[in-house]
């Protein structure tokens, strides 16, 4: 992919509405699927087509873990990187977006949480 071409990519990947949503979710920390579902109200088919066209964007990545996937922004230091801390910044200001970046970080907060407790508590003997 020609570097314009990759830039325009981009632009049109941020530009549909719904992906822009899901990119201001993911600034907030990263989420699975069933957390950006139940904050943005889509269903999973939505939200993972938008995913896979910012994956080839190279605006998002993802990580396995166990039978999920983990989706986060792609943060580098070079333009799309650039590019990409602009938009979100300029979305500071819209409240509803706002809201779904904060209830993306207490998503995430939950998770981590849940994990935390279940590494702390003792497994039982399975009994025989």
């Amino acid at each position: 992919m020609r570097t314009s071409s990759a830039a325009l990519e981009r632009l049109l990947a941020v530009a549909e509405p719904t992906r822009l949503r899901i990119l201001n979710c993911l600034a907030a920390a990263p989420l699975f699927v069933s957390d950006l579902q139940a904050v943005l109200d889509l269903p999973q088919p939505t939200v993972s087509r938008h995913l896979q066209v910012l994956r080839r964007a190279e605006l998002v990545r993802d990580t396995p873990v166990a039978q999920f996937v983990l989706y986060r922004l792609r943060r580098d230091g070079g333009p799309p990187g650039r590019m990409l801390r602009a938009i979100l910044d300029a979305l500071a200001d819209d409240d509803r977006l706002r809201l779904e970046r904060a209830r993306a970080a207490d998503r995430s907060r939950i998770h981590t949480r849940l994990r935390a407790a279940a590494q702390e508590r003792p497994r039982r003997p399975r009994a025989r």
